[in-house]
């Protein structure tokens, strides 16, 4: 299989899960020769977030390397919260991933699984009746990312090894667990970090310093001009034990994170604070300071922010923009007001959710119809799960769209190689050739060249 041949690698896909069905697809058992076909180099650790060898796998499969780096790992997330974005971009693009855990700050994360995959089963459904197979999601590697952004449901844990490339279970009948509020929160939090992080440069992490700062004084959390450590820690360690089962920040973390602007650290840490100050109540504090200056300043930004935010004709960054303040300042202060906002895109008027349901109801992607219409995916299917039966008309839409696709290219197979085994023609096409096994073998059989009997002279 040359780049000529190279599957595409799927939206949302690990680098890892792609080389999973790159293995799979030439039916190989050995995964030093996989590692050494397609990185130059046996045997080779391949991490869920943050692969290497990305030079090495774009060159022969045929993909570009800025693509696969920005869009199937979380090297953007990473590179705004590093010294030297730079040095961990050539170490990903290297074979040699030796120093990867201190340059990209994984190592100082203290969580205690760092390897490892985690999966949704209803994605796994959702894969099998739009590709064929399931594989392992990008959005749900993410350290800190314990629930699926799409279902809400908790994501489950495999304890796979970087150096052999398998894909994640292709059934799981074990029942559900809905996720807890705070671990939908923090995901979406992580992931909308790591979609603004993919779009813009490294030092962005600009329009979200101060962020905490001010979170802290918009809580009242300031002790003369320390942070209420007796306050903030209890609130964090809480949150971080029901989540994860340890500690995830220190006071000398939070000291960092608050005090020293370019203080490089794990993205998780970050985040997981301003979500944890995010999750705390004001606290009426008597203050017996003297107005000065900044309060008074601060006290007028407020009120700007209000005015701008009931106009309801602005995003979030251009507010904070004419402000030039953080966009967590205007979104605490909405959330305090109970205002509503632009959340990076339009409003869903009534207009935009006809189209977005007759979109759907035609069998169009979701994430198509999102970007169509300028919303974000969940969106669309909370509209598409708010009418009954739609869901289950696109599921029947994608399983006679799949089965099209695989007859016809198990037909042009057979039409090309006249001589043809059954078995070669499984090797060759061996997803679509499954996909019809399960779903459509009645017509697979009827189709398949005669089987061949050997017989021993």
């Amino acid at each position: 299989m040359t780049s000529a041949y190279a599957p595409p690698i799927y939206n949302d896909e690990t680098v890892y899960s792609y080389v999973a069905r790159l293995h799979l697809y030439r039916v190989e058992t050995n995964h030093r020769a996989t590692a050494q076909r397609w990185f130059r180099k046996a045997p080779i650790n391949i991490d869920q977030r943050l692969p290497v060898g990305l030079q090495h796998l774009a060159e022969s499969t045929g993909h570009l390397t800025n693509h696969l780096l920005h869009n199937h790992t979380f090297f953007p997330l990473f590179a705004g919260f590093v010294s030297s974005p730079d040095l961990l971009k050539q170490t990903m693009l290297s074979n040699s991933g030796h120093s990867l855990a201190n340059i990209s700050t994984v190592a100082q994360s203290a969580m205690k699984q760092l390897g490892g995959s985690w999966y949704c089963p209803e994605c796994i459904e959702q894969d099998r009746l739009t590709f064929g197979l399931a594989f392992w999601h990008l959005s749900h590697q993410m350290h800190g990312v314990i629930s699926c952004p799409v279902h809400a449901i908790n994501l489950r844990y495999l304890n796979t090894s970087s150096r052999k490339f398998y894909l994640p279970p292709q059934s799981d009948n074990a029942p559900r667990t809905i996720a807890s509020k705070h671990a939908v929160r923090l995901t979406d939090l992580i992931l909308r970090y790591s979609h603004d992080y993919q779009f813009v440069s490294y030092d962005c992490r600009e329009d979200y310093w101060g962020g905490p700062v001010e979170l802290v004084r918009l809580k009242n959390l300031l002790k003369g001009q320390s942070v209420d450590m007796t306050l903030l820690l209890p609130q964090a360690n809480e949150i971080s034990e029901s989540m994860f089962g340890f500690q995830l920040l220190s006071e000398s973390v939070i000291h960092n994170l608050l005090h020293k602007s370019n203080h490089s650290c794990h993205p998780l840490k970050f985040i997981f604070l301003c979500y944890v100050l995010n999750q705390m109540r004001n606290k009426n504090r008597r203050i017996d300071e003297p107005r000065n200056v900044e309060t008074g300043k601060l006290q007028v930004d407020r009120e700007r922010c209000i005015k701008l935010l009931n106009k309801r004709a602005y995003s979030l960054r251009e507010i904070a923009r004419r402000l030039k303040r953080s966009v967590n300042f205007v979104k605490s202060i909405a959330s305090q007001k109970s205002i509503g906002f632009q959340r990076r895109t339009q409003f869903i008027t009534a207009d935009i959710e006809a189209r977005i349901l007759q979109s759907a109801h035609v069998g169009l992607h979701r994430a198509i119809i999102a970007k169509r219409e300028g919303v974000s995916v969940g969106a669309v299917e909370q509209l598409i799960q708010s009418v009954h039966g739609l869901s289950e008309k696109r599921k029947s839409i994608r399983m006679e769209e799949r089965g099209k696709l695989a007859r016809q290219c198990i037909l042009k197979a057979i039409d090309e190689h006249t001589n043809i085994t059954r078995k070669e023609l499984k090797n060759l096409h061996y997803a679509d050739y499954t996909w019809l096994y399960k779903h459509d073998n009645e017509w697979l059989y009827q189709t398949l060249p005669p089987a061949q009997n050997y017989s021993k002279k």
